[in-house]
């Protein structure tokens, strides 16, 4: 795997860490409905909005710089291509495997008459999906984003009752999807200079 290759795609993963940021957050906004008042949903809003368009405004100057500092060059081998390739049918993979489960835990949750407990499922199933992206993606960050969205997740099944518990999960959410788009883009550069040096399976 190339360092232009890897930097573009270390641009798309904070790309939808940004957005996945900036929908939890706004989950946790939409709960305070009728519990607060338009100076509380006022400056958390704009936090949301705010975010969002600057990490993604921050991981586009990300692969605009990658695409002037490393121009394309095809390998002669084809051995890239079978890297992506490999990268691509696993990424695939864990996507299908993350929607059947949510679609399974919204059902159980609806079958079971538990729909205040769909949230922290789908936020588990989300959380849990980033561990086997640290390993195809080689970027150990999401290992650390797995974890603590896994806690916050666990947290919010006896909490998520409580007055502010989905508040709690939005919000908490939120913090872990944009922190680890900032580390991520900060880091950018030793993230690709360790990956590339790991062995890459095909």
């Amino acid at each position: 795997m190339d360092d232009r290759r890897f930097l573009g795609g270390l641009s798309g993963g904070a790309s939808f860490l940004a957005v996945a940021g900036a929908f939890w957050l706004g989950l946790g906004i939409s709960a305070l409905a009728g519990k607060a008042e338009w100076w509380v949903f006022a400056p958390l809003t704009l936090l949301q909005a705010g975010s969002a368009v600057g990490l993604l405004w921050a991981a586009t100057r990300l692969r605009r710089r990658t695409r002037s500092l490393f121009p394309k060059q095809e390998r002669s081998d084809g051995r890239e291509k079978q890297e992506v390739r490999h990268i691509l049918v696993w990424f695939c993979w864990t996507a299908l495997v993350q929607a059947i489960l949510i679609g399974a835990a919204v059902w159980w949750c609806l079958h079971t008459h538990e729909e205040q407990m769909i949230w922290p499922a789908i936020g588990l199933i989300v959380s849990l999906h980033f561990a086997p992206l640290a390993r195809i993606f080689h970027v150990r960050a999401y290992y650390a984003t797995a974890c603590a969205g896994i806690i916050i997740s666990l947290t919010a099944f006896t909490w998520v009752t409580a007055a502010y518990g989905l508040t709690f999960l939005g919000g908490a959410l939120a913090a872990v999807m944009w922190i680890s788009a900032v580390y991520i883009l900060s880091r950018s550069q030793a993230i690709v200079h360790q990956a590339i040096h790991e062995k890459w399976l095909v």
